[in-house]
């Protein structure tokens, strides 16, 4: 049933929702949607090590790794020529886009804007790829199965058939196309009634014209300019490139955007992201959290440090407690490890100590197991010479005592000969005839 009473004004301005503020676009984000940016750090991140740039650099901070990558064409020179020799890249490469300028002072590289150096170092990057054999030389892939790695392919797509790009640095870009070029308009048959509408239209443009041409030839130019700028070639053929996640909150927010969708593409670069990117972000951004709270500990210590109205001599005297604590535990560290190395030459000599005294009983043992086997030839003999007498009447023995003793000498020489004669002895202690049924190696 409608209502009978109109809404007044101040209720109408209640319901209608205030349209969110438009997003202020940074220096930061503008940079992050450069694709030569883009393209800047991936390359960093792929051959850094074969031109020698820092794996560490922070690409996000012109400062300092605009000097490094401005060394990657200079392998030859200093950078004291650096403005004069990439001008004559330019120059001979590509002069319409040659930023340096023709005058005999060219402009230098450290004057131009953020957005231009990043171009410039850009383009020195693909100039290096000129040769590539040199830079294959200096990388670990050398098959080409193994440099297939060096290769960007699609990330995945979403409901609206838009590329996401990864880079190796967990960036995540989306690509997308620009839009196909319109149908031209078919034009009406003559006689038709679209016909005769077509020419009473163009009659009156023509009167139109002619009252507005001083305006529009007022006007032409500062249109052309402001096409001009619109249209300018920004190397991507009319794609549109953004960064859409650098950080972990970044993705979390992006995959919330997906999380529900029902579109196949989109459910698989969801279920991507998160099993195979945001695991590792998770790890960067909880080392991230210790970093800054470990720095932000550090500006609470320097901010009490300034705060407290300390003297001179107060800061000397914590300045010399502090080095006297060092010299106290240097110093203790020092006796600590000589009184180990003590313990420890020690032992070892105590070690060789028993392994001597250990050699001599094992020599005594051998000399006293020879003297029982010669004891027991000799009385062996002895019994022999016996049994020869009793055998011709004139032994003092019984023939049975006198095979038993000779029974007893040579089971006595039988054990003296199985008697092993070897015995291990390492430096480490372990002495005797060890035998697990395992190989025994003897220390050194």
């Amino acid at each position: 049933m409608v209502s009978s009473r109109k809404r007044g004004r101040q209720e109408m301005e209640a319901v209608e929702p205030t349209p969110e503020p438009p997003k202020e676009i940074t220096m930061l984000d503008r940079i992050r949607n450069m694709w030569e940016f883009a393209a800047l750090t991936q390359y960093i991140f792929t051959f850094g090590r074969a031109v020698k740039i820092d794996e560490n650099l922070d690409t996000e901070d012109l400062r300092t790794f605009t000097s490094p990558i401005s060394r990657i064409y200079l392998t030859a020179t200093s950078p004291e020529i650096f403005d004069e020799y990439t001008r004559r890249q330019y120059v001979a490469r590509a002069p319409e886009r040659n930023p340096f300028g023709v005058e005999e002072e060219p402009a230098k590289f450290l004057d131009f804007d953020t957005f231009t150096k990043i171009r410039v170092l850009q383009q020195l990057t693909q100039w290096t790829m000129v040769n590539p054999d040199r830079i294959r030389d200096r990388m670990e892939e050398k098959k080409d199965t193994e440099q297939a790695v060096w290769r960007i392919e699609p990330f995945g797509w979403d409901s609206e058939d838009r590329t996401y790009i990864l880079l190796d640095d967990n960036r995540l870009y989306r690509q997308t196309e620009p839009p196909p070029p319109p149908a031209p308009t078919p034009k009406p048959k003559k006689n038709s009634k679209k016909a005769k509408a077509a020419q009473r239209a163009s009659k009156r443009r023509k009167v139109a014209e002619a009252v507005e041409s001083e305006t529009e030839a007022a006007d032409e130019s500062m249109v052309g300019e402001t096409v001009g700028e619109i249209k300018e070639d920004d190397g991507l053929g009319g794609m549109k490139w953004e960064c859409i996640a650098v950080s972990y909150q970044d993705y979390t927010s992006f995959l919330a955007t997906i999380e529900k969708s029902r579109d196949p593409n989109e459910k698989i670069l969801w279920k991507r992201l998160s099993e195979d990117v945001l695991p590792i972000l998770e790890k960067q951004e909880e080392a991230r959290q210790r970093k800054a709270a470990q720095k932000a500990r550090e500006l609470q210590n320097l901010e009490k440090l300034a705060t407290a109205k300390r003297s001179s001599r107060i800061a000397g005297k914590m300045e010399m407690q502090k080095h006297e604590e060092e010299t106290r535990e240097a110093e203790r560290k020092r006796l600590a490890e000589l009184s180990m190395a003590k313990k420890e030459q020690e032992k070892w000599l105590k070690l060789e100590k028993e392994r001597e005294s250990r050699m001599v009983t094992r020599e005594q043992r051998l000399k006293e197991r020879e003297a029982r086997r010669i004891l027991h030839e000799e009385e062996l003999a002895n019994l022999s010479e016996d049994s020869k007498k009793i055998d011709a009447g004139a032994g003092r023995l019984s023939e049975r005592h006198l095979k038993a003793e000779i029974e007893k000498k040579k089971q006595a020489l039988e054990e003296l000969a199985e008697e092993e004669d070897w015995i291990f002895d390492c430096i480490c202690g372990a002495y005797g005839q060890i035998d697990d049924g395992t190989h025994i190696n003897a220390l050194e």
